[in-house]
């Protein structure tokens, strides 16, 4: 009798999965958003507007009653649908004592984000996957521990110049649906949709005041120039994922050490905070993992001195923000030898 029950009970879980999975994805490609609706003149005009970081937007969409609004509010009124099922859903894998539920699903429409990078070459070509969805993907398949975060922002890093063939990937973006979104200080380009924001990131040279026309015309891109990418990008490593296929992402070690470096130059307490933590718990990773750990000496011995000051500098601020990190990386710099 145990058994049949445990069936059953493992098929529910497995299908409230499969559909939180699914409504996720659906959420992410229909887009949150309420429609509003202005007259001008006697004349009804549809707008949709969606919450981005606090702020409202309001996207024309034609005059009331066009194709395009009939269109707007059918995909509106099924995204409502779709929120509510995620709820029952959610709710009924809490029931079930689902494990794990602050692991991230990667939706079919990350997925395909992913396989338009492979397809085109550019994890071959300098492209890597950094920031937030790396860690995400540290914690979903190399040990690293779960805790409840989530971000809206996937961030790629490229090496400069791009060596690579024309693959003009602003426009694909945009014909899979995501809107171009321009920074007018420095010209750099962002590409948003729904919930979801994409960014190009590149190394900066010296102090970024000399910084050229950040547009790549071979990829029709715009990325914004960061320091210390460089940590990450003479770091790669590129597997295939179950679920995720192909993907390049930096070394455990260029993860660690580039988040401490960038963490004590934060002024944003919160941005600060969240770095330190990531960096607490993929070392706390690497201290299980004789290969990763010495990953992490070889970034550090490849530093500039000055950049190796830094960082364990840094990791001695750590504790302030996130509860047990100092003793934690001094663990690894003990096994390491550098203290």
């Amino acid at each position: 009798m145990d058994l049949v029950i445990d069936n059953i009970l493992d098929e529910n879980l497995a299908y409230y999965r499969a559909r939180k999975t699914s409504l996720v994805g659906r959420v992410l490609i229909n887009g949150k958003g309420s429609i509003k609706r202005r007259n001008f003149n006697g004349r009804l005009y549809t707008y949709l507007r969606r919450n981005y970081k606090g702020r409202k937007f309001d996207k024309y969409i034609g005059p009331h009653g066009s194709h395009e609004s009939t269109h707007a509010e059918l995909y509106t009124r099924k995204t409502k649908k779709f929120l509510e099922e995620l709820r029952e859903t959610r709710h009924a894998l809490k029931r079930l004592g689902a494990k794990e539920m602050n692991q991230e699903d990667f939706t079919q429409h990350i997925k395909d984000l992913f396989a338009l990078m492979e397809e085109e070459g550019l994890w071959d070509e300098g492209l890597q996957l950094v920031g937030s969805w790396c860690f995400k993907v540290y914690q979903n398949f190399f040990g690293v521990e779960h805790y409840p975060e989530r971000t809206i922002d996937i961030d790629f890093a490229i090496s400069i110049p791009y060596r690579g063939n024309p693959v003009e990937i602003g426009k694909q973006l945009k014909r899979m649906g995501f809107e171009e979104e321009f920074n007018r200080a420095d010209g750099t380009i962002s590409y948003l949709s729904s919930q979801m924001q994409i960014e190009f990131l590149k190394p900066r040279k010296g102090d970024g005041k000399q910084e050229e026309d950040p547009y790549i015309r071979d990829l029709d891109i715009a990325p914004q120039a960061l320091p210390f990418l460089n940590i990450l990008l003479e770091n790669p490593r590129t597997e295939t994922l179950r679920d995720l296929g192909k993907i390049t992402i930096p070394s455990m070690g260029a993860f660690l050490v580039h988040k401490l470096i960038v963490a004590d130059r934060r002024k944003d307490q919160g941005k600060k905070t969240k770095d330190y933590r990531q960096a607490y718990f993929v070392a706390k990773a690497v201290l299980r993992n004789e290969a990763e750990l010495k990953g992490v000496g070889e970034v550090f011995k490849g530093l500039h001195k000055k950049r190796q000051r830094m960082m364990l500098k840094s990791s001695r601020e750590a504790g302030k923000y996130v509860p047990g990190a100092n003793e934690v990386f001094q663990e690894v710099w003990e096994a390491l030898g550098l203290e």
